[in-house]
Order: structure tokens, then C-alpha cells, then sequence
């Protein structure tokens, strides 16, 4: 677990209070996406009933230190912690191994607007205007 000036932040509380969390707690579906530093997969609880869905972001500790990214991973979770925004991202576990770091986050199906635009090239006018409200 990772303090920043003596401060647990929610996600960690979250995990103190659940006893610990890692990635065995998870079952793998599939995977979204590949980055330069990991990959993203869909992924459930096991003591969920309810099987409810996360996109879990495994990142390289390797890749990460060796490109010396380690501030840049720090900060993404971070804020992603403390955001309570109905159009970002929630973080809702974060935890790490010997070898990889682990970050779950709501699951949103359809990918993030550089998806979009990739695909369709040019966004109409009135489709942008429902982006930016």
C-alpha cells in the first residue's frame, strides 16, 4: 500500500476494511485493450452476486520503472481516487503485486471518445454537441 504523506486515501480504506484485495478475487473474462505498459481486462468479483462487470488495468512495474513513468502511474491513480465526476472514470480498487500493478475501474462498454473519433474520422456537429455538454 502506498502513503502519500501519511495519508490513506478511500480506495486503500476500502482495502484495509475488506481485508485485502489482489487479483485472485477477480475473474477474468476477456480482454479490452493492450498499452504500451499493459493491458486492460474485463474482469468480475468472485463475492459478488451480483457479477458486476470492471475494466482491470495491469500494468508492467518493469515497463513502468524502467521508462521512469512511476510519477505518472502515481498521479492516475490518485486522481482517479478522489474523482466523483458522473462522466469520468471511478476508481474502485487499486492494489499491486510483486510484478505488475493492479487498477479496477467502473466498466463503460464502447471505449473512450479517442475510440470514437479513430473510427468514424469526422464526429457531425450535433453528436459533438452531446460530447462537450
Amino acid at each position: 500500500m502506498i502513503k502519500e504523506k501519511g495519508v490513506i486515501n478511500k480506495v486503500e480504506r476500502k482495502m484495509i476494511n475488506s481485508g485485502g484485495i489482489g487479483p485472485e478475487e477477480f475473474v477474468y473474462h476477456r480482454l479490452l485493450g493492450k498499452g504500451s505498459f499493459g493491458e486492460v481486462f474485463l474482469v468480475h468479483k468472485k463475492d459478488d452476486e451480483t457479477k458486476r462487470l470492471y475494466a482491470m488495468k495491469v500494468l508492467s512495474k518493469d515497463k513502468v520503472m524502467t521508462k521512469n513513468l512511476k510519477r505518472y502511474a502515481l498521479t492516475e491513480r490518485n486522481v482517479m481516487s478522489v474523482i466523483n465526476h458522473p462522466f469520468m472514470v471511478k476508481l474502485n480498487f487499486a492494489f499491486q503485486s510483486a510484478t505488475k500493478l493492479f487498477l479496477v475501474m467502473d466498466y463503460y462498454p464502447g471505449g473512450d471518445l479517442g475510440k470514437l473519433i479513430g473510427r468514424k474520422r469526422l464526429i457531425p456537429e450535433e453528436e459533438a454537441k452531446k460530447y462537450i455538454c
